[in-house]
Order: structure tokens, then sequence, then C-alpha cells
């Protein structure tokens, strides 16, 4: 081994003997993420130089096993005449202490755990919305809310009985009460209020003009129950759709900007996986010109990756609770297929794959557009309105721009043109009266 490649980080230290702090430096990789501690080598990485008997080796795993009670894996390494130590331990499934004090690492620190960072490392492999409140009752949820679900369950899974009508059986049932106690999956779900403990359990949706504009901004909060029919409810209204006449039926049929059912995949996919644990960040729909992004906070759970996202892939849920209400109530159709129908749908539609990636914010979805050029050639087009696309071809305009090329047309005259490519879908508009600015929609 090349000590001269290694320096102390995380997982790394080194030590010229071993002592009690040694305990404090094992004990820290155990609560944290694993790592080596190195006996013999000094701070920059340099041999003290000796042998390491088989005597001291036996002395170090006696002090670790009495003193923080995990099992180290030994390893010594030769350097010509010289020998080291390698004590390696992996991350403990439980927290580890040293004579009742907790530590941790911090890059190439160790540092006591203070009270918030104990209760934390205790409850940390619980999911977050299976932990329990004291703090609340079933005062604070909503059964107006909670009896559609039962009934949805009941009519989709068979196994269901009727007694899951009641409110209060269907949550013992699915975990969401656990000894009378509330968890945060039911309070998410179906609570009664915008509780301070979750301000960031929202969802902000806007649609752009270019990639700065804002033209429409919504927050939507409440309970899950509500933000996920509230926000299909503001996309709708956000997203351009068109109509196509069959020739058969001579019926009239809406194609949407993006199939529905792939955005409600990944709304749902963004409120199932979502860190409700992070602060200072919410759930972010923005809908562009071109495009379409869901961010959520939280990357993807460890077990899965971006490329398994496109095949079928194993269901890590990191909200468990309230993936199985959202499932029962057949909001979820089948664990692990979301982002396959989401690429399935968005095929049938004619448009591109759905792109995954990771950020610093978190987890983000991305549709993009298949904006289909309207002929004007084939349509019935007066002259101030083929004028109007001229002007509209770079920037925004209103009625105003358009009337000083036809100063002898009312303004009403010249808002109805305009309205008229509005519902051609050769523009689109924002704003009211005198305000309101139309633009191309294939030009961003």
């Amino acid at each position: 081994m090349d000590l001269s490649k290694l320096k102390e980080s995380k997982t790394i230290e080194f030590k010229e003997s071993f002592k009690d702090d040694s305990l404090k430096t094992l004990c820290a990789f155990a609560n944290t993420s694993g790592g080596s501690l190195f006996v013999g080598v000094k701070d920059d990485s340099t041999l003290l130089g000796g042998e390491i008997t088989d005597k001291a080796q036996q002395r170090i795993v006696n002090q670790i096993e009495s003193g923080l009670g995990i099992q180290p894996n030994m390893l010594v390494h030769k350097n010509g005449n010289d020998e080291f130590l390698e004590i390696r331990v992996v991350q403990s499934k439980a927290p580890v202490d040293l004579r009742g004090r907790f530590y941790k690492r911090v890059g190439n620190t160790t540092r006591e755990i203070d009270r918030e960072g104990l209760k934390y490392l205790l409850l940390k492999d619980i999911p977050w919305d299976s932990k329990t409140r004291e703090d609340v009752t079933q005062f604070n949820l909503n059964h107006a809310h909670i009896l559609p679900f039962a009934m949805r369950a009941k009519e989709r899974i068979v196994e269901v009985t009727p007694s899951q009508f009641d409110t209060q059986d269907f949550l013992n049932q699915t975990g969401l009460i656990v000894k009378d106690k509330i968890t945060n999956a039911a309070l998410l779900l179906f609570g009664n209020s915008e509780r301070a403990e979750f301000p960031y359990a929202k969802i902000r949706i806007a649609r752009l003009k270019g990639e700065t504009t804002i033209v429409a901004d919504h927050i939507i909060q409440g309970n899950l129950t509500n933000q996920i029919q509230e926000s299909e409810r503001v996309i709708k209204t956000l997203l351009n759709k068109r109509y196509n006449i069959t020739s058969e039926s001579f019926k009239r049929e809406e194609v949407w900007e993006y199939p529905l059912e792939a955005i409600r995949e990944a709304l749902l996919n963004a409120l199932v996986h979502r860190s409700y644990h992070i602060k200072n960040s919410i759930i972010e729909v923005k809908i562009y010109n071109d495009h379409i992004l869901f961010s959520n906070p939280g990357k993807l759970p460890d077990g899965i990756s971006l490329n398994q996202l496109k095949r079928a892939h194993p269901s890590i849920r990191r909200n468990p609770l309230i993936a199985e209400a959202l499932f029962r109530a057949g909001y979820i159709e089948q664990f692990g297929t979301g982002t396959l129908r989401m690429k399935e749908t968005l095929k049938a539609a004619g448009h591109p794959e759905p792109e995954f990636s990771e950020e610093e914010s978190g987890f983000v979805v991305r549709f993009d557009a298949v904006n289909e050029p309207v002929d004007i050639s084939n349509l019935d087009l007066n002259e101030r309105q083929l004028r109007a696309i001229e002007l509209a071809f770079e920037t925004e305009i209103q009625a105003s721009d358009l009337q000083v090329h036809f100063p002898n047309v009312s303004r009403k005259t010249i808002t109805r043109d305009l309205t008229e490519l509005v519902d051609l879908e050769v523009f689109e508009k924002t704003g009211r009266g005198r305000g309101t600015r139309y633009y191309s929609k294939f030009k961003g």
C-alpha cells in the first residue's frame, strides 16, 4: 500500500500509536460511513517504523471489542522492513458509543454528537414518514379526506374488508396510526391544516416564457390529498392543448401539450419520493415553452441508479407509508413502474423519452415538448393577423403595437384579431385588459 497517496479524510486517519483517542475515531467511523485507522503512521503519512506483533494486535482487538462492542478487521501492511496496522470498521446499523458518549466524523475530524444529532442517529433507520408524533391527535386529521381513500382501497383490493370504511380501522391497518399515535405520513396525507411542522411540504407550479420570465406562478399547499388534486388542476390550466377532428366520427379530440398520465406519474413520483425532512426546499414544476421540469428535494436512495430508471428496477421507497396509502387508493398502479410509465406514455404521444438527473437541489425529471409548427398558409388570416405574426416573431406585442400599423381600425377589432390567433394556437397571451401581451407559441 502506497501511503503517500492517502491523506486524512472522513474515512481515513493516521495514528502513531493506539491510544484512547483511537477508540473515539473508530467510534466515529462506525457512526458515520465506516473507515480505516492506520496505526504506526505519522500525520504526514510517513511510517514510524517497527514491527506489529500478534500480541499488540490482540490487545487492540480486545480494547475495541470491550470499549465499542464492534468487530474490527485487522490488516498488517509491510513497507520494506517496516510494518503498519490498518484497522477497518464498517458503518454500524445501530449507534455505537464509547463509555456513554457518541462520536461522528466531520471531514477529517472526530466530534462528539450533540443531543439533536444523537436523536437523528437513533431514528435514522426509521423512515421519516413512519415516525410517530407526540404533539398531535386524530383531531388534527381530516376524516372527510380519509374516507375516500378507504372506499377506493376496498374497490381496488379484494382482500380489504368492508370495515375499512371506518377511518379508524383504515388508519390502523395501513400503519398510519401506531398504538394510537399519529405518523408523519398520516399528518401529511390527511392533515386538516397547513401545519408549521411541514412548512416546506408544498408545490410551486410556474409557467415561464423564455428562461426567466414567469407568466404564471402558483403555490399548492395543504395535505397531500389536496396537493395531488389541486396540482393536476393548476397544471392543466397552464398547459396548451389543441383539438383534432376525427374524420370517422367528426368528434373533437383534446391533445394536450404533454400527456396527462405522464404528468400525474411525475407528480406522484415527486410527492412519494421527496425527502420531507429537508428544509428550505420544495417540489417545483416549471413549464417552459419547449420542456417541463419536475424537481423534488432528495436524491435517489441507495441501491438505485439513474440508468436503472428506464428499465424494470426494484422499488426502493423513501416514504413507504405514503406510497402504500396511495397504492391502495389507486393513485399508484404498481411499485417501481412509475418512470417506465412516463417513458411509455410520452413515446405513445410522440415525445422523446423523459430525462432523469440529480442536481444539488435533488432529483429532476424533464419532459420535452413536441412543438408542431402551425402552417399559417392553411389558415384564413387577414392582413392584420399576418402583420401581428411578423411583429411577434421575436418579441411579445400588445394590441397597441399592432394598431400603430392600422390606425383606422378600432382597438376592439385588433383585439379580436389577436384573440383568434390565440384560439388557433399561433399565439399565447399573458395579462388582462389593456395590459394583455401576446407572443408566438413557437418562439421562446
